[in-house]
Formats: C-alpha cells, sequence, structure tokens
C-alpha cells in the first residue's frame, strides 16, 4: 500500500475511502437485511365511474406499500363521429387525488401535478415517453374509439411515498405500523371538458368510465417477525420515513392577462413554513382549455414562456433572460423537463377523422437545493433549499405571444419526512 502511494501522488492527497473494483467485497456490496417479496395482486374497482364522481379507495395496513396505479377504459360512445382524445388523457380524467395515511390529514394534488411528478421523477426521455404513452393513445377516429385497447389508459399516482424512478427510487411506505387504512379519493374530470367534439359531427362524449381499478404493489417481509411494529411498542417510540422527493401541497393557480409586449408579474403564496427545494411552474392559456370553434381542447398544452424570474425577498434565484433557463433545466437532470406529445387538429368539413402534430409541452424546475443525483435503488438524502416562513415570492416574466389569457401553475416542494407513532404518520417540515 506505501509502494502504491508513493507511485500515485493523487492517490496520495485526495481524501476517500478505498473501494475495490474488481473483487466483490464490503466496500462495493449490499446485504439485504431483511428478506422481502414483491407482489402487485391487489385490486380494488372504483365504485363510482360516472363523469364528475369521486370515489374512495382503501388499503388495510399490510407491511409494505409501493407503486399504486389506475387502469380505466371509457366506455364505447353511441356515435364517435367528431370526437377526439390527444394522447396522456387517463391522466386528464383524473380531476385531482387525496390521501391521507391512517388517521393523518387528507391531503390533494391536482391531475396535472400528478402528470408533470410522474414525468419529471423518470429516469431517462424512453421513459417517460412511454409513462405519457401509456397513460391513454390519442384517439382520432370512428374506429380508434372502437378498440377497447385504445380506450384503455394507464395512470400513475404520485404519492408522497411513491416515485418512478428505479435509481433514488423511494422506499416502500411500512403500513404495518398504522392501526387505520391509506385512503386514496379519486375525482374523476367532466368528461367534457377533456374529450374534443367537432360540433358539426353527430358525436356523442361517453359520461361514463367502463371500468376503473386501482392497483397496489406491496413489499412483504419473509419473517413478519422483523416488522418494527413486531419488534417495539409503536405507542411509545416514533419511526421516521424520509421523503426522498420530498412533499408537495395543491398547486397554486394565478390567472393572468398579459399585454401586447407579454409580460407577467405574480406574487406567489400559500407555501408551508419548511424549506423549499424547489418549484415546478407550467403555464396554460385559456383558450386551450375551454372548446374552441373546432370543439379542440387540450388541456396538457403547457407554453414555455420567453424569459422568468423568481425572486425571494426581493433576492433573484433564477434569472433567465433570453430564455437561458432552457439550458439550466437541462444541465442537472437526467432528461428535460419536457414531453412531446400529438396536439390534436381539428378535421376539415365533413370529415369525422382528427389529424396530430407533434407538440413540445415544457415546464420549469426551479431548483433552490444543491443539484444531487442518486445512483442506486432506494437511497435516500436530505437536501435543504432556502427557509420560508411567511416570505414573499415574486415570478416575472414574458409569454412568447401578447394580449392574451394563461394561468400560472405553481406548486412547491419541501424537506420532508413522515413521523409515524400511535397507528398513524404525519408529516415534519
Amino acid at each position: 500500500m506505501q509502494g502504491a502511494v508513493a507511485l500515485n501522488v493523487q492517490r496520495s492527497i485526495r481524501p476517500g475511502t478505498e473501494c475495490d473494483t474488481y473483487y466483490a467485497g464490503k466496500e462495493n456490496s449490499h446485504l439485504q437485511a431483511h428478506a422481502t417479496v414483491n407482489d402487485n395482486r391487489f385490486f380494488v374497482a372504483l365504485p363510482s365511474l360516472n363523469s364528475g364522481s369521486s370515489s374512495t379507495v382503501t388499503f388495510n395496513p399490510n407491511e409494505g406499500l409501493a407503486e399504486v396505479i389506475v387502469t380505466l377504459r371509457l366506455s364505447a360512445p353511441s356515435a364517435a363521429a367528431g370526437l377526439a382524445l390527444q394522447e396522456g388523457w387517463g391522466y386528464d380524467m383524473i380531476k385531482r387525488i387525496g390521501y391521507r395515511y391512517g388517521s393523518s390529514q387528507l391531503y390533494y394534488i391536482t391531475a396535472a401535478q400528478n402528470l408533470v411528478q410522474s414525468l419529471a421523477l423518470c429516469e431517462d426521455s424512453g421513459k417517460k415517453q412511454q409513462m405519457f404513452f401509456l397513460g391513454g393513445q390519442a384517439l382520432l377516429s370512428p374506429a380508434d374509439w372502437a378498440d377497447a385497447g385504445k380506450r384503455t389508459a394507464y395512470v400513475y399516482l404520485r404519492l408522497p411515498h411513491s416515485s418512478p424512478a428505479l435509481s433514488g427510487g423511494a422506499l416502500p411506505f411500512p403500513s404495518d405500523i398504522l392501526t387505520a387504512p391509506v385512503q386514496l379519493q379519486i375525482d374523476l374530470a367532466n368528461f367534457a371538458s377533456v374529450i374534443s367534439r367537432d360540433p358539426t359531427q353527430a358525436g356523442v362524449v361517453p359520461t361514463s368510465l367502463e371500468f376503473a381499478t386501482v392497483n397496489f404493489t406491496q413489499v412483504t417481509m419473509q419473517d413478519a417477525g422483523d416488522l418494527v411494529a413486531r419488534r417495539f411498542d409503536m405507542s411509545k417510540h416514533a419511526l421516521t420515513i424520509p421523503l426522498v422527493e420530498g412533499w408537495t401541497q395543491e398547486e397554486v393557480q394565478l390567472p393572468v392577462t398579459v399585454g401586447a409586449n407579454g409580460q407577467f408579474q405574480v406574487s406567489l403564496t400559500g407555501c408551508k413554513a419548511g424549506d423549499l427545494r424547489k418549484l415546478r411552474v407550467w403555464i396554460t392559456a385559456d383558450a386551450d382549455n375551454v372548446p374552441d370553434v373546432n370543439g379542440k381542447v387540450s388541456p396538457n398544452k403547457f407554453i414555455a414562456p420567453a424569459q422568468l424570474t423568481f425572486a425571494i425577498n426581493g433576492l433573484i434565484y433564477l434569472d433567465s433572460a433570453n430564455g437561458s433557463y432552457l439550458l439550466t433545466n437541462l444541465l442537472r437532470r437526467r432528461q428535460p423537463p419536457v414531453v412531446t406529445y400529438s396536439d390534436l387538429v381539428a378535421p376539415a368539413a365533413p370529415a369525422t377523422v382528427w389529424t396530430a402534430s407533434p407538440y413540445a409541452s415544457s415546464w420549469i424546475e426551479i431548483d433552490l437545493a444543491q443539484p444531487s443525483c442518486l445512483g442506486n435503488s432506494h437511497e435516500v438524502e436530505l437536501l435543504h433549499g432556502v427557509p420560508v416562513m411567511n416570505s414573499v415570492m415574486n415570478l416575472t416574466g414574458i409569454m412568447p405571444t401578447g394580449n392574451a389569457a394563461y394561468t400560472i401553475h405553481c406548486e412547491y416542494i419541501l424537506s420532508c419526512s413522515w413521523m409515524a407513532s400511535r397507528g398513524s404518520a404525519e408529516f415534519v417540515f
């Protein structure tokens, strides 16, 4: 060893822990402490399938709760001429998601948050595009609507304990420490606000789903004696469960009307006190979310500003003259915050088949914590951001098109952990 140090100056001056890259050893090997089994055989049907309805499903305390997905299929319309759905429509069919762990408070995220978070946490662009594609294929013609496979969508629920990422993915939530179930509230959207309908055609918008099921993935111990609740009296102890991706509160929506120069300025409100790690911002044009003269709606069409500035208490944390944030958002990520999909193009009368053209829908990620990337599955880390408490946060920018009405959507991501004790779990910021 001394000879190696003498021959290599770099080795003598660099701090670090030796790790064998040739033979397996304790320095480069991980051993699973408790033998576990993974399964995803649990299904629960949504009680209500009607447009605009709300359903509550439960996962009873039964060890590790991992991924949760929703499979839904639209009912076949009685007449499909002139009806269309853009790619990823399954995420839009769910208006809002509520969650409660044990007897904790009930929290919500919107459908757009669920979509953006699910895509943003994917490791690469290929996985991101597949997530969006499986969220619902584009339906452009009566033949598409007759295909039950194309009317089926698979939607990932981005809950606080879960992440679609394998590298640096979240640990399963140990529901064995709870005495009350994990409850999920799924509010369906008004289908007429998601489905495009050519008013000159005879198409009838479906008003219900054919079916919808929630699929829970579970991680269980091979030896139940290893469970924390079996080894400790949880009425006297507490278990800390880190949220690897932080906690996100329900988005703030800020309507703005820009002038000819496209400029806007808004004050961001409602952020909980804590370490603010990141903001995600996406902007929609109000005209895209109501049917135009052709009956077209584009709920997933996000419009990138030409310039953006973010400040807390007057101190600027992001300034992107001439759109430089576009490159900044790419540098410290595995994939850019953008998804390409097929945006609808209305048919020329009297045709009944819609067409589609590629559109890059993008959002903005404003990092306030030091960029970091976890390399292995189920690693966790705590990254601090900017402490906020009654802080004044401002967002200014320029939209590429003036004289239009927009809605700015903003979600706050804070460092957070669960503190589980006495049969329930609550967030600690």
